[in-house]
């Protein structure tokens, strides 16, 4: 430590950050073990072509709740199947 009449400068280690707290140097972001989001499914690419009347209810109901598209329409097919007895739900 250097004195400077009232003002003191310390040497801070580069290895800390401002509270004192270890700072990693390991590069940040990208693919990590149990990083993620996990997966549900597998996912597939579709083009669905409906109706108008349709494309507005699937709208309304993403609007007035917190689901996306996909979660509406997994829901239907999800309901279809049981309702149908092709879902064996038992896994």
């Amino acid at each position: 430590m250097k004195n400077l009449g009232w003002v003191m400068s310390m040497d801070i280690p580069n290895n800390n950050n401002i509270a004192g707290n270890k700072v990693s140097n390991a590069p940040k972001g990208g693919k990590r073990p149990g990083a993620g989001r996990k997966p549900i499914g597998l996912t597939r690419k579709i083009s669905l072509t409906l109706p108008p009347a349709y494309w507005a209810e699937i709208d309304r109901r993403c609007y007035n709740s917190d689901y996306s598209i996909s979660e509406i329409l997994r829901a239907i097919v999800e309901d279809y199947l049981q309702e149908a007895d092709l879902l064996d739900t038992s896994k």
